[in-house]
């Protein structure tokens, strides 16, 4: 991954030995390593390519670091950012707090005080970029990236996070695949005193969603405060690489980003991917409709069946954060890449479905049944499946998401239902995905911006649902972005069957049985139907994995993904997929060569 990664120091530990061991984060052939900080008592360094966006400032007493974007700063961005690494240095969590409750910003800072050795960790209001890090009472390391603390710690991979990893395709709260290592959470300061090996942990603010402030205002104001916040996150994004490529599709999300950067007026260009296996041809069409209505530049990229190496590139530098399905997407990267460059800023609609919608349960719920309803809705592998493979009883699984639940804030079910999403779905899971983008050229949405978050999951849910305020919303934005289809209702945004449908679908969803008769006549009336059906080829690879690596045995159960493999034909693609990115980042760690790494042209349809 690219990115910070640093570490305490020993006797004898030169600064050649500290770089070497970044030398397993140089995934791609454009990253190059350098280590901006040697002390005596840490060192950090950067893996990246060139363009990444890392600035380094420093006084008589101080150093700093800041990795990724600043988007509202005024002023002097070296005075800022000095006067943060104060702050943080000294543990003044109340300036903290004011400060990230007013940036607007995708960010990692690093300062350390140059007299004391103290070092400090600080990350965004939203912790857009993912960072790790494992302290065992006498050394501290941190990386954005898992592997670097794995090979720098003998650290195993921890049962707990494994399980809900098969299970929901994530681990939840600061827990991570690997024991003893957790994951920075959002708002989160920490410090590291080496003179006393003490490592202190500062929650500076989270996210209560149980009363929206906004309720008293009509759906119209609240669509128009969103308007207005939402063009100025956009113009706050434009212009900061050689060129904005919005990734549009045919959906609501990045259709309203495009919108944003048109009616703007920021210069854009748009690319959409196009493949018979993995978009659907109305998402394309619908794309060229709203590029000819902006009279944009937009292009079309034909994207393939992945190969080996492009799962073996997710693995390296995700480490099972995220999963193989969307591994196609690299290649659309590297289109992407050769004609833009690196410089580029890939714009996407990343946090729309999350922010705009309504997130609360269709039904009503009782306290007791938070846990099985997030099973249900959430689950990419059975709860039963996932007990025999890991050895964890499910009611061992069920009380650490239950134990998870319990630290939120909020009183009612539903409201901790929102915050699941937001705090773990997204933090956890989908901000990996978008930092995959980021082995490329840098990526970003407005959907996150702070003021324009911040603002929409205070409106109401009443407003939310049914689209009323994503509807609201996209025509004050745009009428005619409103005006085309929505490929998922198969009817324009703005109009009366696009209401009526989401009144259907909101039915529906009210009553699952009824939903999972007539799903597949909505998917195949619009157009949505996809292959799902395993090749031999993935099969043939997790069997070699299991075979090749003892350690796939030892952290997960050969005999019980064997039974599974024999029955891949009950099981859906998702599912054998979540396995397969399991085995893959436990073979790939313990192996001197992976099975994807012999298998670098191999055909993954």
């Amino acid at each position: 991954m690219v990115g910070v990664s640093g570490r305490t120091t020993s006797e004898g530990t030169t600064e050649a030995t500290f770089a070497e061991s970044l030398d397993p984060l140089l995934h791609l052939g454009r990253y190059e390593k350098r280590v901006v900080l040697d002390e005596s008592e840490h060192a950090v360094g950067v893996t990246a390519y060139p363009e990444y966006p890392v600035r380094v400032y420093e006084d008589e007493n101080r150093w700093v670091y800041l990795e990724g974007r600043i988007y509202d700063h005024d002023g002097s961005l070296e005075r800022e950012l000095l006067t943060v690494a104060r702050h943080a240095l000294e543990s003044d969590t109340d300036a903290l707090t004011e400060w990230l409750l007013e940036t607007d910003g995708e960010f990692v800072v690093v300062a350390a005080d140059k007299r004391s050795g103290r070092l400090a960790l600080l990350n965004d209001l939203l912790g857009r970029l993912p960072l790790h890090y494992h302290h065992d009472g006498d050394s501290f390391v941190f990386s954005r990236e898992l592997r670097y603390i794995m090979n720098c710690r003998d650290v195993s991979f921890d049962s707990v996070g494994v399980a809900q990893s098969l299970l929901l395709g994530y681990t939840l709260g600061s827990r991570s695949l690997l024991r003893d290592v957790e994951r920075l959470r959002p708002a989160t300061l920490l410090t590291f005193d080496p003179a006393q090996d003490r490592l202190t942990t500062s929650t500076l603010h989270t996210f209560s969603f149980d009363e929206p402030a906004y309720a008293d205002r009509s759906r119209e104001r609240n669509a128009t405060e969103l308007v207005s916040r939402f063009r100025a996150a956009c113009r706050s994004r434009a212009g900061i690489g050689d060129r904005d490529v919005v990734s549009l599709s045919g959906g609501l999300d990045s259709r309203s980003v495009l919108a944003g950067y048109h009616t703007g007026g920021l210069p854009v260009t748009a690319a959409t991917m196009a493949s018979e296996a993995y978009v659907p041809m109305p998402d394309v069409e619908i794309a060229g409709q709203l590029a000819d209505i902006y009279g944009i530049d937009w292009r079309t990229y034909r994207v393939d069946s992945p190969r080996g190496g492009d799962l073996d590139t997710i693995i390296k530098t995700k480490n099972g954060q995220i999963g193989l399905l969307t591994s196609f997407i690299i290649d659309f990267f590297r289109e992407l890449h050769d004609d833009f460059g690196p410089s580029m800023t890939y714009v996407t609609g990343d946090g729309g479905d999350k922010v705009l919608p309504d997130l609360t349960p269709a039904k009503p719920l009782a306290d007791d049944d938070l846990i099985d309803h997030i099973v249900r809705e959430n689950r990419f592998l059975p709860l039963e499946d996932v007990s025999e493979i890991t050895g964890l009883s499910e009611s061992a699984i069920e009380e650490s998401i239950r134990s998870r639940i319990e630290t939120y804030p909020e009183r009612t079910p539903e409201a901790k239902y929102v915050h699941f999403l937001v705090s773990e779905r997204a933090v956890n899971f989908l901000f990996e995905g978008e930092d995959r983008n980021r082995f490329f050229f840098w990526s970003t949405t407005p959907f996150y911006s702070l003021p324009f978050f911040r603002y929409a999951m205070n409106c109401p849910t009443d407003q939310k649902t049914r689209y009323k305020l994503y509807r609201s919303f996209l025509r004050e934005l745009s009428p005619e972005a409103a005006s085309q289809t929505h490929p998922d209702y198969n009817a324009a945004v703005d109009s009366p069957r696009h209401a009526a449908t989401a009144v259907v679908d909101d039915l529906l969803s009210r009553y699952p049985g009824a939903f999972e008769v007539v799903k597949p006549l909505i998917r195949a009336i619009n157009g949505l139907d996809t292959d799902s059906s395993l090749p031999p080829t993935t099969i043939d690879c997790i069997q070699r994995q299991i075979d090749q690596c003892d350690t796939v045995g030892d952290v997960l159960s050969a005999d019980e993904i064997q039974r599974l493999l024999d029955a891949h034909e009950e099981y859906d693609r998702s599912e054998i997929f979540r396995v397969f990115s399991l085995t893959s980042v436990i073979d790939d760690l313990h192996s001197t060569e992976s099975v994807l790494e012999t298998h670098p042209e191999t055909v993954f349809e």
